[in-house]
């Protein structure tokens, strides 16, 4: 016979804190739920087989790698002329030169 699990059985097999968490998840996954409450009170019920099947179609992509741009060299103040190092020293720049 197939295993039935309550919401406190899967949260205990997916190790997950609490089972309104285990829900939230099996429903997000698309697994179906079954009702017993009408036929005997015994609540809402997973099969084991499906939660198996809907955790194997989960497909786990690594983060792709990020590309860093690379920093402009830091201009050298004495490579500059004399005036533009001034200028800047003094703060005397005029908007089209660095600070």
């Amino acid at each position: 016979m197939q295993s039935l699990l309550t919401k406190e059985q899967v949260a205990e097999y997916l190790a997950i804190k609490t089972p309104e968490a285990a829900e939230k998840l099996l429903s997000r996954l698309g697994v179906p739920k079954l009702d017993f409450s009408i036929i005997g009170g015994k609540g809402i019920r997973y099969r084991l087989a499906d939660i198996e099947q809907a955790l194997a179609r989960v497909e786990v992509r690594p983060a792709p790698a990020r590309r860093h741009r690379r920093r402009k060299p830091a201009p050298n103040i004495f490579d500059l002329p004399i005036k533009e190092q001034v200028a800047i020293l003094t703060g005397k720049a005029s908007k089209g030169e660095p600070r």
